[in-house]
């Protein structure tokens, strides 16, 4: 009996010969007169796939002519592998791969030619699968780049190529989930490949795999090689024994004995807030106070940490201090993810990033900073949602409508207690937000008032005590939520700024009007000071749109290659008992851009 793989062999060997005597020929695989039976695979979406047992040989990069009219894929070098990866990232299953059709479409549209020759194009994709396993986000994306290393150290490229060509599929498949499902990147728990999430995958760009295209993946706004060096180098670093337990008084002052110093000294040292030498000289030191090196380096690290930098080592530095390395290097690629899935923006217009964790409005145009801002934000029992939108009304001198739980659980509490709170508060009562009719006060029987039931509602006027200061900036948006000024700017000198009940109040709102008049470029729109001084509730329409996106980013690598963590306020970071709300986190797009 003929051995069908032999006389394959043969056929290819003989076609290798003519590619090394005529330049720029074809060579793939052939389809073999006879096809094993081990090499049957069923894809996710139950077509039956068999290719045929020929090698796929590796070719010089050239033009290719004459393309072969049939031709398959040859599974065989995947056929005796235990790939751990593929049972854990699409159990259902019973091929080596995920995505069997997708990777035989791609190999016929390339001349079944491999696909991953590039080494380029190979270390841009792997160290990309690096960060999304580096977040613990995607059960099996770990186990299956290991794979793949290990096909390759084995020589194995055929079965590399196949490999990394499903695990393109893959990728793309959890790349697009999320940017339809934003929300499972503040959950913190790790996302299950599904038979809805494997519907992602495809796609009419999904073919070629291009370095062009795969950069397009990549997060942008920070610096990506450098972020992932950080990962790596804390995931390499050994253990330290910081604990919230090593520390036994509340507060450390300046000047005071540190607990564990030398094992504080080792931390700050390694997180790049200590230099060689001081490291050197405090570590043959008996005691370690903190003072001098120690205190200076202290004050970087609660810098770098959005701390007040006051050198004291208190509740919430130890906090900050005791995170094990690992940790950090989850959360700077958890982070990293985060910031793949944010809109990217055009350049050429106006953006605003209000980063919650970090308290800060920044405004970008032309694609540099022009403008930023201290914030605050809501409060954890009213977390401010995450959201895209665009500045599309700006109002001067703005009226209060209060909201319900304020309306209950303030106002009509302090009426009831002195009539006179609404005309020193500048407040009036309307019928309803349907019918604005003013109810005078006084016909009201406030002793029998019940504030859950009260059908009117309460305005505050134009003014320097209204809750809203000078100005408010709206967006469209599903949740009430819009940027403002305050008349209570001594709350700004405050380092935990999470204090509202929503809406995101701007330290410098006065500039940022005159910022959003100026990029209007409009005649007809009087002077931000002009309309503040008439002291007349004014709306101003924007013809030119400024997008504005609520993120949540909480460890990231700086321009100038420093580590910034920030407080997870909301608790996004780390799985939690208390369900998150979904609705604070849908990351949802309310204008077409």
């Amino acid at each position: 009996m003929l051995n069908p793989q032999r006389i394959v062999a043969k056929r290819v060997s003989k076609l290798l010969v003519l590619s090394l005597m005529v330049p720029g020929s074809v060579f793939a695989a052939e389809v073999s007169p006879a096809v094993p039976q081990n090499v049957a695979a069923v894809a996710p979406n139950n077509v039956q796939v068999v290719g045929p047992s020929t090698v796929l040989p590796t070719m010089p990069v050239g033009v290719r002519k004459a393309p072969l009219t049939t031709g398959s894929v040859d599974w065989s070098s995947l056929n005796n592998q235990h790939l751990l990866s593929t049972k854990m990232l699409c159990g259902n299953t019973t091929s080596n791969v995920c995505f069997t059709t997708q990777i035989e479409q791609a190999y016929a549209q390339n001349k079944f030619y491999p696909l991953w020759q590039n080494a380029a194009l190979r270390n841009e994709f792997e160290l990309q699968l690096k960060a999304l396993a580096d977040t613990n986000m995607l059960s099996g994306i770990r186990q299956r780049l290991t794979e793949m290393h290990r096909l390759e150290k084995e020589g194995n490229q055929q079965g590399y190529d196949l490999l990394a060509t499903d695990t393109y599929y893959v990728y793309r498949a959890f790349l697009n989930y999320i940017a339809h499902h934003r929300d499972v990147l503040f959950l913190s728990q790790p996302v299950n490949m599904s038979q809805v999430m494997v519907q992602y995958g495809g796609g009419e760009d999904a073919y070629p795999m291009t370095m062009a295209k795969l950069k397009t993946y990549r997060p942008t706004y920070i610096p990506f090689e450098s972020t992932m060096k950080m990962i790596e180098k804390y995931q390499q670093l050994a253990p330290h024994h910081l604990t919230s337990a090593s520390f036994k008084s509340v507060v450390y002052r300046p000047g005071d004995v540190l607990p564990n110093g030398h094992e504080v000294v080792q931390v700050l040292y390694h997180l790049g807030d200590l230099s060689q030498a001081d490291h050197d000289t405090l570590s043959v030191q008996p005691t370690v106070a903190n003072s001098g090196a120690l205190l200076a380096s202290l004050k970087l690290f609660q810098q770098r940490h959005g701390l007040v930098p006051d050198g004291i080592v208190g509740p919430a530095t130890i906090k900050q201090l005791v995170v094990p390395y690992s940790d950090i290097a989850r959360l700077l690629a958890l982070n990293t993810l985060r910031v793949s899935a944010l809109n990217r923006h055009n350049d050429k217009r106006a953006h605003i990033w209000v980063n919650i964790p970090n308290y800060k409005l920044e405004l970008y145009d032309n694609g540099k900073k022009v403008f930023e801002s201290k914030v605050i934000v809501g409060r954890d029992t009213r977390p401010t949602n995450l959201f895209s939108s665009a500045i599309t009304t700006m109002v001067v001198n703005p009226y209060w409508n209060v909201p319900i739980t304020i309306k209950q659980h303030d106002v009509i509490p302090k009426v009831k207690i002195s009539r006179d709170y609404l005309k020193e508060h500048n407040m009036q009562i309307l019928n309803s937000w349907s019918d604005r009719t003013v109810v005078p006060p006084s016909s009201i029987d406030w002793a029998t008032v019940n504030p859950k039931t009260f059908p009117h509602e309460f305005q505050q006027g134009p003014g320097p005590h209204n809750s809203l200061g000078n100005v408010k900036f709206l967006m469209p948006n599903d949740y009430a939520i819009f940027l403002h000024d305050t008349p209570s700017h001594g709350l700004f000198n405050r380092n935990k700024r999470d204090l509202s009940s929503g809406c995101v109040r701007v330290e410098r709102a006065d500039d940022l009007a005159n910022y959003v008049i100026d990029y209007q470029k409009r005649s007809n729109i009087a002077p931000f000071k002009t309309m503040l001084d008439t002291k007349q509730h004014k709306v101003v329409s924007l013809s030119k749109r400024i997008d504005v996106d609520f993120v949540y980013l909480t460890a990231w690598v700086d321009q100038n290659g420093h580590l910034q963590m920030r407080n997870d306020i909301y608790g996004y970071d780390s799985p939690r008992a208390t369900p998150i709300k979904t609705k604070f986190i849908t990351m949802k797009d309310f204008v077409k851009r």
